[in-house]
């Protein structure tokens, strides 16, 4: 009897582990709904402008005059001689040898690099800059002497907008008076301001 107890858990055992590995639990559904979703992007102008504090205008000798100078010292020397003088007439050329205009002596810089410029303007009609006098364009050196601003241009003045990474460079074209109603004496010259700015179009 008790061996007949024994084939029937062997058989049900049997049975049971040949139908679990039949039945297959039942598989999870899945529900999905999409909807497309519009994006926009707002994007602020923005116009930034960064230039050099300060401009340095180093005259040279060949600003001042064509001719040949030597530097001696803390400064330079030069000399020529022409005509034939007399008791009785002068042959001495007295014309300056420096590029007088009229009574006044007047010099021209480039300063290639003194501004930057980053906009990414709509507008599409490229960025301009300009330069104007500031609060003023009077240069004071030794004993009160002066100089004068007497024009300045950005050098160039226009680009297409440039964006924000890479920027339009330029600078500027800067003239000064350095004979006016007398000689500026040799030194340092400060007192004078531009100002320079940048117009998305």
């Amino acid at each position: 009897m008790k061996t007949k107890f024994l084939v029937v858990i062997a058989a049900t055992s049997a049975f049971v582990s040949a139908l679990s590995s039949v039945i297959v639990a039942p598989a999870n559904a899945q529900v999905a709904a999409t909807n497309n979703v519009a994006v926009t992007l707002t994007v602020p102008e923005v116009l930034y402008l960064r230039t050099v504090s300060t401009i340095d205008l180093d005259l040279t000798t060949a600003d001042l005059s064509s001719q040949t100078f030597t530097a001696n010292g803390s400064g330079f020397y030069g000399s020529d001689k022409s005509g034939t003088a007399n008791s009785t007439t002068s042959g001495l050329d007295t014309t300056s040898p420096f590029n007088n205009n009229g009574t006044n002596l007047t010099v021209t810089k480039t300063i290639p690099q003194v501004f930057a410029v980053w906009s990414n303007s709509p507008r599409g009609a490229g960025i301009n800059v300009s330069v104007a006098p500031g609060t003023s364009s009077t240069l004071t050196g030794a004993n009160s002497s002066t100089a004068t601003l007497t024009n300045g241009a950005a050098n160039p003045n226009f680009a297409n907008v440039p964006g924000l990474v890479t920027p339009f460079i330029g600078g500027v074209d800067l003239s000064v008076d350095v004979g006016g109603n007398g000689i500026a004496q040799a030194g340092a010259y400060t007192g004078a301001d531009i100002n320079i700015t940048a117009t998305a179009n």
